[in-house]
């Protein structure tokens, strides 16, 4: 008897994580749209500051005023949804250290959005700034172009997922001297950690990502 209600509880169970599953993206489509539609709204009435070039009405001043506000908190909630969903789509193929730095940068990319957005509001010429910062952009972005490279990397073997952590890989690549196998034992967004026969090593991701990656030559073997 209990044999046969398992089926039916696991698919149960499964059914309803779909529609979560749905209910959730739903929900972010909708407050990503409102927010789009309050930022455009907000500026064809003039923005927080209204229009210098004209005279507008308390009742522009008004709706400006209302959309600004929706499209705060539309953008606030979409970014921190948006974040949730990804991160709970990923749980199980990532560390959870590794979700938690994913977590971070997308969160603090979509803030950056809704800061460009509400810059827009109130007339600040954010383009001016960002050309402004271009070079120190530049610079910066020289001396940290292995960490970025590293976490682009990551990224891509994020998304990719050539390997599991658990799953014993072999990484052949002249950058590292050659071949190395082991298991993976935690995937950060900067490094691949093995646990090889001599001990822990730590694998850029930069390098992994242009290695060939397989089985280890003793299981290739033995197949």
């Amino acid at each position: 008897m209990n044999h046969d209600h398992k089926p039916a509880g696991s698919a149960a169970v499964g059914h309803g994580l779909h529609w979560r599953g749905v209910i959730r993206t739903r929900r972010a489509v909708i407050t990503t749209s409102l927010a789009l539609g309050g930022l455009v709204v907000s500026l064809n009435f003039g923005g927080l500051l209204g229009n210098p070039d004209s005279h507008q009405s308390m009742t522009s001043r008004v709706i400006a005023g209302i959309s600004a506000g929706v499209f705060l908190v539309g953008a606030l909630i979409a970014v921190r949804g948006a974040t949730d969903d990804l991160v709970k789509l990923l749980t199980g193929r990532i560390s959870d250290n590794r979700s938690a730095a994913l977590r971070v940068i997308c969160l603090l990319s979509g803030y950056a959005l809704v800061i460009l957005g509400a810059l827009s509001l109130v007339r600040v010429p954010w383009e001016k700034l960002l050309v402004g910062g271009a070079l120190t952009g530049v610079v910066l972005g020289i001396a940290a172009q292995p960490v970025l490279g590293n976490i682009f990397a990551g990224l891509v073997l994020l998304v990719a997922h050539p390997f599991t952590i658990g799953e014993k890989i072999s990484v052949q690549s002249g950058p590292l001297g050659g071949r190395i196998e082991g298991e993976v034992t935690d995937m950060t967004l900067l490094f691949i950690e093995l646990h090889t026969d001599d001990g822990k090593m730590l694998l850029p991701n930069n390098a992994v990502l242009g290695a060939a990656i397989g089985p280890p030559a003793r299981e290739t073997a033995a197949a």
